[in-house]
């Protein structure tokens, strides 16, 4: 009897969401009779309804549709959000995920952030969706996938060849950078600092490879490369490397770092051989780092486009609820931020 509550509870539930129902329920009576269930049993079907929050009411009288629900396909659907602290410090997934909560909310989605595998095994509700926002997610992704094997999945910033993910167009960003240090500013000799080209799919090597297709399909650019061993950012280090990159071809005047992180290498090379930014060596970066803006002078940067990136997550996460198929790849476009470091009189769009 308990199972055939529920599965009542479920079909009036759906029509609820789909609109079938959309002010008030059929008396006890009715429903008795349209389901072929005694009134006790209806009146534990409405208590469930009521749990749920798609009905108000007391027994006997009108019991009412939630307005919030009736018609709403998404209605307190789960979706949960796998991170790490780190990750969801950072400006542009603080942003992101910011923006997509409240999206989601606006449809009466809830949402919930587990910040680790406990939460996962604690989890006391049936998740419709995760979205996995990166690498560090996996574990927890897996996690999940075993207790709720039907749970859909989208990834932020991670490719996939089994579920549909966001990611920055890298590509996009190497070519726009040198776009900009070449048609904006003049520069003909152009360096890159680089890290972890050996991995073809990473970030950094789709931002090179972006770069590299600007420069085929423009001969009268003179492109050099150094790469920064792993991803340490100490200045030293990244100092001496652009010394090397400045040994290819001494007619450099413009740089592009594939992170943000790398340009305070060029900034103190710059310094320690009496080069002005953005005179004698123009220098653009990737990340939009708050630290960024406190360089003297500002960097110019191209930054992963937050607001495209949650629009983009909430129009799957939304075809996903509704057993739909997105589309495996989205490529976000980032934005690029002129300032001082490439133009003198630039500053931040508004």
């Amino acid at each position: 009897m308990a199972q055939e509550y529920m599965v009542i509870a479920e079909r009036i539930a759906a029509g609820i969401r789909n609109g079938t129902y959309t002010d008030t329920l059929p008396s006890i009576a009715r429903l008795s009779e349209q389901f072929g269930v005694c009134p006790a049993t209806v009146k534990r079907i409405l208590s469930q309804l009521r749990d749920w929050d798609l009905v108000s009411g007391e027994h006997g009288r009108c019991v009412r549709i939630n307005p919030k629900a009736a018609g709403n396909l998404y209605f307190h659907k789960n979706v949960v959000i796998l991170a790490d602290l780190a990750t969801i410090a950072s400006p542009f997934y603080a942003k992101t995920l910011k923006q997509l909560t409240d999206a989601l909310n606006s449809n009466y989605i809830s949402v919930n952030v587990f910040l680790s595998e406990d939460q996962v095994q604690e989890c006391i509700f049936r998740p419709d969706c995760a979205v996995s926002v990166n690498v560090n997610s996996r574990i927890m992704e897996d996690l999940l996938l075993k207790r709720f094997p039907d749970c859909a999945v989208v990834r932020l910033n991670q490719p996939s060849n089994r579920f549909p993910y966001v990611i920055s167009n890298g590509g996009k960003a190497g070519y726009e950078a040198m776009r900009h240090l070449a048609e904006d500013c003049g520069h003909t000799h152009i360096g890159i600092l680089a890290t972890q080209l050996e991995y073809p799919r990473a970030c950094f090597r789709q931002r090179y490879d972006g770069a590299l297709e600007y420069v085929r399909r423009h001969p009268e650019i003179h492109l050099s490369l150094a790469e920064v061993p792993g991803l340490e950012p100490a200045c030293p280090g990244c100092s001496s490397v652009m010394g090397k990159l400045m040994e290819q071809d001494p007619a450099i005047t413009a740089v592009f770092v594939l992170r943000d992180m790398l340009a305070l290498g060029v900034y103190c090379y710059a310094a320690e051989h009496h080069l002005k930014i953005p005179d004698d060596l123009a220098v653009i970066g990737f990340d939009n780092e708050i630290f960024s803006q406190a360089l003297t002078p500002q960097l110019t940067t191209l930054s992963e486009n937050a607001s495209d990136s949650a629009e983009c997550l909430f129009r799957i996460i939304r075809d996903l609820l509704l057993d739909r198929h997105p589309e495996q790849t989205h490529l976000i476009d980032p934005q690029l931020l002129v300032r001082g470091s490439t133009c003198k009189t630039a500053g931040d769009p508004k």
